[in-house]
């Protein structure tokens, strides 16, 4: 018997077996990243690729080596285009790029006949044209087929070959019989999808408590701003009434100085006027009263009466001289005191 036995290299059928081993769903969301690794087209055996909501800005080449893929998800990243490898997914039946910063699809997407839902942000897009990324996945798939100068035939036609294909291989590599294989692989399935779907659930149950609270923060804030507008309003127009009332008072106040100036000014000229008639009234008086004595007077009293009348004459110029000073005094006196009341007033 030998003491040293040599390794045996693992055999074909036992790497089928780990390949096959592999996990089918590969869920990366939300994990912030920013590359995928090349090797990741090791993963022949994937059929569920989740890369939503990261940071890519690139997919590897290697990933046209995926045959069995069947779902990729790459929405909500920063990816400016696509890789020509990716024609090379035979098995690609569902594509989700929006949320991107492409512009183009790979003519070699062509090649993917098995594709039955692509979804993208036709109104970004240049190659196809909007209005081509707007009719939906056939319209697209037809485009790109045209370009590639390929007749176009719809998935179903290539799906059930490819399905059957699958379930042979998966049938020859699965260690055990095809119903316990398919039994496994079917709760496994189940169980990753609902895995996914519980955890999709959640995440949207924070978004809606996230965008609620949101609006609510917005509508509350609106209002707060609505009710400073107002208020603000309100005195801007408490101010300018309060402006407008003053104003009108002033405007009165005016009016009425005015009047009362003019009224004033009246009644000073036509007091100056009764003085002077009244000055004048004495004066024609005076006159009259001294050529009746005049006449009155004989000629043999001329000589006396003339004596007599320049003393008297003087005597009543010095009072007129008296009475005038005093009148205009008094006059005087009254205009002063006009002029001051006018001024208090």
């Amino acid at each position: 018997m030998p003491l040293f036995f040599r390794k045996r290299k693992p055999s074909e059928e036992a790497r089928k077996r780990l390949e096959y081993q592999m996990c089918l769903v590969l869920d990366l969301h939300d994990n912030q990243l920013t590359a995928l690794p090349e090797d990741i087209g090791q993963l022949t055996a994937l059929q569920v690729l989740n890369l939503e909501r990261n940071q890519l800005t690139y997919l590897p080449r290697s990933i046209g080596n995926l045959t069995q893929l069947q779902t990729l998800n790459v929405k909500d990243n920063k990816l400016k285009e696509l890789p020509d490898t990716l024609g090379e997914l035979r098995s690609l039946r569902t594509l989700d790029i929006r949320d991107n910063e492409m512009q183009r699809l790979p003519q070699m997407l062509a090649h993917v006949r098995t594709l039955e839902t692509l979804s993208l942000d036709a109104s970004s897009m240049v190659f196809p044209p909007p209005e081509v990324c707007g009719a939906g996945t056939e319209a697209i798939q037809q485009f790109l087929c045209k370009e590639s100068g390929l007749d176009y035939y719809p998935p179903s036609q290539y799906l059930l070959p490819v399905l059957e294909q699958d379930g042979a291989q998966n049938s020859q590599d699965s260690p055990d019989g095809p119903a316990d294989r398919f039994s496994r692989e079917e709760v496994e399935w189940q169980n990753r999808f609902s895995d996914y779907e519980k955890r999709k659930e959640q995440k949207m149950l924070e978004k809606l408590e996230f965008e609620r609270r949101l609006e609510l923060g917005q509508r509350e804030h609106a209002q707060l701003l609505q009710q400073s507008h107002s208020q603000k309003d309100e005195i801007l127009q408490s101010v300018r009434e309060e402006q407008s009332r003053l104003d009108q008072g002033l405007s009165e106040h005016r009016r009425y100085l005015d009047a009362e100036r003019q009224r004033l000014q009246e009644q000073l000229k036509q007091t100056e006027q009764n003085i002077s008639n009244r000055i004048q009234k004495l004066l024609q008086n005076n006159q009259r009263i001294r050529m009746e004595q005049l006449m009155s007077i004989t000629q043999e009293e001329t000589e006396n009466l003339r004596r007599r009348e320049i003393a008297s004459a003087m005597q009543q110029m010095l009072t007129e001289s008296c009475k005038n000073r005093f009148l205009q005094m008094t006059y005087e006196s009254q205009r002063q005191n006009l002029v001051q009341q006018a001024c208090s007033r």
